[in-house]
């Protein structure tokens, strides 16, 4: 969990702060909804990570629980961020990247599977409230490709850290 919060939350606020500062305001001095908003839930994952990535590991019976939690924590952040900002700035589908490549360091190859195919799948369901449909050719299937790429690198990162495991077990030095 420390990986996450070292790497992800910091591209996680860049990547909010970018689709702020470059979508800006219709009106001078004022802050559209959506950004408040954004802002405010960028905010509050930043607090509730922090306090549950310091108390992950004080309570060793719960750490398992904990680290399935933040996970899932993450993937909640993720879908009003992306509703609310991804109209107007493409690249916040890349948050739906971070909950299962998460998983993929602390869980089974299956639930690192399901968690991606979730997160895909939430991705295109918000693309279609937003009015993406099959018809629309290019659009759509850029959006695929974005849900294959959630995929594909959830399991590629669980992979690596499986071989890392056994590379560093005592089993895997004999």
């Amino acid at each position: 969990m420390h990986l996450l919060n070292r790497y992800f939350a910091p591209f996680a606020l860049f990547l909010v702060l970018s689709a702020v500062y470059f979508r800006g305001s219709d009106t001078p001095g004022q802050l559209p909804h959506e950004i408040k908003l954004s802002l405010g839930i960028l905010a509050l994952s930043f607090v509730v990570n922090w306090w549950l990535s310091s108390r992950t590991y004080r309570y060793v019976g719960w750490a398992r629980f904990m680290r399935a939690l933040q996970v899932w924590m993450n993937f909640v952040w993720s879908v009003p961020l992306f509703y609310l900002l991804g109209a107007f700035w493409g690249p916040m589908w890349l948050l739906f990247v971070m909950t299962p490549v998460t998983a993929a360091l602390t869980m089974k190859w299956w639930t690192t599977l399901a968690t991606a195919l979730v997160s895909a799948a939430t991705m295109m369901g918000i693309y279609f409230l937003r009015g993406l449909t099959p018809e629309m050719s290019e659009q759509f299937g850029m959006a695929l490709v974005h849900a294959g790429f959630i995929v594909v690198i959830s399991l590629f990162v669980h992979s690596l850290s499986q071989t890392a495991l056994r590379l560093i077990s005592p089993r895997g030095t004999q």
